[in-house]
C-alpha cells in the first residue's frame, strides 16, 4: 500500500441527493495499478481549504468490474471537508488522492453458494454498494441481501443505482428500505435501525442461520445495535465485519478528521 497522495484529476460530479455528490475521477494509466481496489475499500482525499491542510476518508462506491473510482460524499453539519466537496468542487480539478485502503471485504469466491447481507445506515451505503455490486457480478452463484436505513426515500443515497441492480438481478437481491420519518405500508419497514427492528429482520424475511456473512455500515449506535442483533440471533462473530467511521470532535469544535476502522 502505498502512502503517497496522487493528483488526480476531476472528471465528474453527480448530485445524488440533495445532500450528498458522487465523485469520480480520471486515473491515468501508470496510476493504474496503484488505484485497483477491492470491493469495500476507501479512499484518503487530501486540499487545502482557508489555509488547513485536511484530510478525509471516503469510501469507494464502485464495483471492481465498473472500470471507475468514485465516493460517495454526504453533507455533514459542521463538516468543512464534506461542505467544501458539496459547494466547490467541480469537474476538471484536481485533488490529492492516497492509493485505496480498507479491510472491510471478504475475498470473492467465484464458485461459492452463499447468501450475503448488508445492513446499511445513510451514507454507510457506500462501502456495502461496492461489495454488493462486485459480489453480485463475481459470484454468479450467491445472493445479496440488503437492508438500508434512511429518513426518507428523499434522503436515500443511491436509490437508482440499487434499483437499477434489483431489476437485473431479479432472484440474487433481494431490497428492503427501512424509513424512520416516512409512512410505509408495512410496519417492518418502518422505524429506527436499532436492535429490535434488526431482529424483526433476522426472525423473518432474512433468517439469521442463512447469513454466510453480514457486513455493517452505518452511525456507531446502528452498527452496535446491528452487531448485537447478529449475535443474539446466532450469527458467529467471524461471520460479522463491521466498517466503523466517524467524526473525531468535541464539544463547540469543527469537524475533524474521518476515522475508518474495519
Amino acid at each position: 500500500m502505498s502512502v503517497i497522495f496522487h493528483p488526480l484529476r476531476v472528471r465528474a460530479i453527480e448530485a445524488d441527493t440533495d445532500e450528498a455528490v458522487v465523485v469520480s475521477f480520471d486515473v491515468p494509466e501508470p496510476l493504474r495499478d496503484v488505484f485497483g481496489f477491492t470491493q469495500g475499500q476507501y479512499l484518503t482525499l487530501r486540499t487545502n481549504i482557508d489555509g488547513q491542510d485536511l484530510r478525509r476518508s471516503y469510501s469507494i462506491c464502485a464495483g471492481v468490474d465498473d472500470g471507475e473510482l468514485r465516493v460517495g460524499v454526504r453533507k455533514v453539519r459542521g463538516g468543512v471537508f464534506s461542505n467544501w466537496i458539496n459547494a466547490h468542487l467541480k469537474p476538471g480539478d484536481e485533488i490529492s488522492v492516497m492509493a485505496p485502503q480498507g479491510r472491510f471485504f471478504v475475498p470473492i469466491d467465484a464458485a461459492a453458494h452463499r447468501h450475503h447481507v448488508g445492513i446499511a445506515g445513510g451514507s454507510g451505503i457506500t462501502p456495502i454498494l461496492s461489495i454488493m455490486k462486485t459480489v453480485l457480478a463475481r459470484e454468479p452463484h450467491s445472493r445479496f441481501t440488503l437492508i438500508y436505513g434512511n429518513r426518507s426515500l428523499k434522503s436515500t443515497m443511491f436509490k437508482e443505482e440499487i434499483e437499477d441492480l434489483k431489476n437485473r438481478y431479479l432472484t440474487r437481491l433481494a431490497l428492503h428500505h427501512v424509513f424512520s420519518d416516512e409512512h410505509t405500508d408495512a410496519p417492518l419497514n418502518m422505524g429506527l435501525m436499532n436492535r429490535d427492528k434488526i431482529g424483526e429482520f433476522l426472525r423473518s424475511v432474512v433468517p439469521a442461520d442463512d447469513i454466510a456473512h453480514a457486513y455493517i455500515c452505518g452511525p456507531y449506535q446502528m452498527n452496535d445495535e446491528a452487531e448485537a442483533a447478529l449475535l443474539a440471533a446466532g450469527v458467529p462473530d467471524e461471520r460479522i465485519h463491521i466498517e466503523r467511521f466517524g467524526v473525531a470532535q468535541t464539544d463547540g469544535a469543527q469537524v475533524g478528521a474521518v476515522i475508518h476502522e474495519a
